[in-house]
């Protein structure tokens, strides 16, 4: 069986929501409300969305690049 190397899997999804937290806030400040499955997310909800995803960046940013492996 295969070890899972995490420390590749967060250093993929840094960059993922490093991009969804831009692309997030970039509809906010434009006041656009995107179609999501039959609903809408509102410009207010994106920009909401821009903080929790820059915040899971650092984090993932932090356990991916930065921190020394044992």
């Amino acid at each position: 069986m295969k070890k899972i190397n995490w420390k590749e899997i967060l250093k993929f999804l840094s960059g993922a929501f490093f991009v969804t937290a831009g692309a997030s806030w970039y509809f906010a400040w434009y006041k656009v409300d995107l179609p999501f499955m039959g609903s809408t997310m509102t410009h207010e909800f994106l920009f909401v969305r821009g903080f929790l995803h820059f915040a899971l960046f650092l984090i993932t940013l932090y356990f991916g690049f930065i921190k020394k492996s044992k």
